[in-house]
């Protein structure tokens, strides 16, 4: 549970980096030193998954996830994000 549950890190942290980077992985990195091993385990996942979905490489490494998260969203969510999308590679040059 604790290994899909930062998958599902990685992939919000594509979504909205600003809100995962803020809210959860501030947090998280300080479990990374809790006395509980679970909760050290599952920290470390997390904060691991969160860098790997700021690095980029979630867009390749889970293109399938990132496809049924955009399926499952409604048509106006959908045009946001290709609108921002869009934007962003406009400035990027």
């Amino acid at each position: 549970m604790r290994e899909l549950s930062s998958q599902a890190l990685a992939v919000l942290s594509v979504f909205n980096p600003a809100l995962v980077i803020e809210k959860v992985l501030m947090p998280l990195a300080s479990l990374c030193f809790n006395q509980a091993l679970h909760v050290r385990h599952g920290a470390v996942l997390g904060v691991s998954e969160i860098i790997i979905g700021l690095s980029g490489n979630s867009i390749v490494n889970r293109r399938q996830a990132l496809e049924k998260a955009f399926k499952t969203l409604s048509l106006k969510e959908r045009n946001l994000i290709k609108e921002e999308t869009e934007n962003q590679t406009k400035f990027q040059g």
